[in-house]
């Protein structure tokens, strides 16, 4: 103690550590301070009903599986009846009966009227009459299946006005499922909107790969007695996700939303309105176009020219035991033969090239020489992803594009020896993992197959980096890699 009373600085230092410890007593001990997140203790939904029956008694016991206001899913508890809300028991038991599927047409575009006066929705809450309009316009553009853009000033109520829209196809007998992407900083108004607005069901689909599970378990589909999915039939009218989420893959969204080219309009982030026929229209193409320039084995040529050519039904061919498939190609320009070997009147006998022709199709002819520098790598991109789905994956393919998980796939891997590898937790799990992601994501998209709840990466290195997913998906050319993509599986 002397030693330091020698110390000039000590007494200084003292005094700021008392003074430092004032400050923290006095947060901690402010009266208005709120220790304790009230939403903690109120139900938010609940996902279950167990009967049981008490060992001492005998009398049935009800619990019901609670989640809680401001909680994630994982966080979810059983609860006694008695300590539940009644109200809340009273949704939950609503949303237990399937509904009759009726399936209902967007009507034709002259049977639109405006709406005069705003309707009384939920809570008897009424637009105003800016509200009104947007909400008029909106209905407008979605009966002339124009897309459109609400783009009003903050504080307006965009979000309001949409969600009446919704409300608005909702009534009319069209009862979605309806997605919503938006800002992670946002979802929870909006789910809080559509409770206070509407009737419909809106769930939140995001959070760790525990709370996705549980949303999957519960809330997403109608199950038999033996715990097994209602086709077609979904709990949900309206669901709430981010990009992400989106680009994460979800095994459950991509069932009810994404077909094959859709799901390469949605990756694609194309710059035109574009349809699923222009898309596979591009696709043959960029391809067509790959083929005329390509420098290399001539297997690969009339592989390709296989794969695209439309059979009579508009499907694919299935080429597994194409003689272009077994054997290993070589990479790059050695031993290049003379130019377009693949016989010119074969293509120029091709009635279906009248429709995608790349010289009409790929107008922009800065793109069309970095295409052909890259063409190479194009064609034995697709003939990779072809031979993963034909030879490697079989059966297990189409089971993991539809998102079974990885351990559930049965997937023949070769002998390895595990002497080199990227992390010490690296095993045949992670190598079937890397397959099937390369199949469902595309080559290098590391992000996404980190991701992705089916695979083993989510659970032994967690979620990427959010920005780091989304600019995975910016960084390619969308649609080279869709025709990398589409006829790659």
């Amino acid at each position: 103690m002397e030693e330091l009373e020698k110390d000039p600085r000590i007494s200084q230092k003292i005094k700021r550590f008392r003074n430092k410890q004032a400050q923290m007593k006095h947060i901690f001990t402010e009266p208005d301070e709120d220790l304790f997140n009230p939403d903690y203790v109120e139900v938010d939904r609940i996902l279950e009903v167990a009967h049981t029956k008490d060992p001492d008694t005998g009398e049935e016991v009800t619990h019901y599986l609670v989640k809680w206001c401001s909680l994630p899913y994982e966080e979810s508890t059983w609860e006694l009846e008695e300590d539940v809300d009644p109200g809340k028991i009273k949704e939950f038991e609503a949303l237990q009966i399937p509904p009759e599927i009726k399936h209902m047409e967007r009507p034709a575009s002259e049977s639109w009227q405006k709406l005069e006066k705003s309707r009384e929705y939920k809570n008897s809450n009424q637009l105003r009459e800016y509200q009104l309009e947007g909400m008029n316009w909106l209905l407008f553009n979605w009966y002339n299946r124009k897309n459109c853009i609400l783009a009003d000033e903050m504080g307006l109520g965009k979000t309001i006005q949409s969600i009446t829209f919704l409300s608005e196809i909702f009534l009319m007998g069209i009862h979605g499922p309806f997605l919503i992407i938006a800002p992670l900083s946002t979802i929870t108004n909006w789910e809080r909107e559509f409770r206070t607005w509407t009737e419909m069901n809106a769930i939140v689909y995001h959070g760790s790969q525990i709370s996705r599970q549980m949303i999957q378990q519960y809330e997403m589909v109608y199950r038999d007695t033996q715990g097994n999915p209602l086709p077609g039939i979904f709990k949900f009218q309206v669901v709430i996700t981010t990009f992400e989420m989106i680009l994460a893959d979800c095994p459950e969204l991509k069932k009810i939303h994404w077909g094959r080219w859709k799901d390469i309009l949605t990756h694609g982030r194309f710059k035109w309105h574009l349809n699923e026929k222009d898309m596979e229209m591009i696709c043959r193409a960029l391809l067509v176009y790959c083929v005329k320039h390509y420098k290399g084995d001539e297997k690969i040529k009339s592989f390709i020219w296989d794969l695209i050519t439309p059979t009579k039904d508009g499907q694919n061919q299935a080429l597994q035991n194409h003689s272009g498939l077994s054997a290993p190609v070589p990479r790059g320009r050695k031993g290049k033969k003379t130019k377009n070997q693949m016989l010119l009147p074969e293509i120029k006998n091709a009635d279906w090239l009248a429709t995608c022709n790349p010289e009409v199709v790929l107008h922009d002819d800065s793109y069309k020489k970095h295409l052909k520098q890259h063409c190479n790598k194009v064609l034995l991109r697709v003939r990779m992803l072809y031979y993963l789905k034909a030879e490697v994956l079989g059966e297990a393919a189409d089971k993991a594009f539809e998102g079974t998980p990885a351990r559930e796939l049965d997937v023949l891997l070769p002998d390895i020896d595990y002497v080199e590898i990227p992390v010490d937790w690296w095993n045949a799990e992670a190598d079937k993992s890397l397959l099937i992601g390369v199949f469902k994501h595309g080559y290098e998209r590391y992000n996404a197959m980190r991701a992705d709840p089916a695979l083993c990466f989510l659970e032994k290195v967690g979620m990427p980096d959010e920005k780091l997913l989304s600019a995975e998906q910016g960084v390619s050319d969308g649609a080279q890699d869709a025709a990398e993509r589409q006829f790659g599986k």
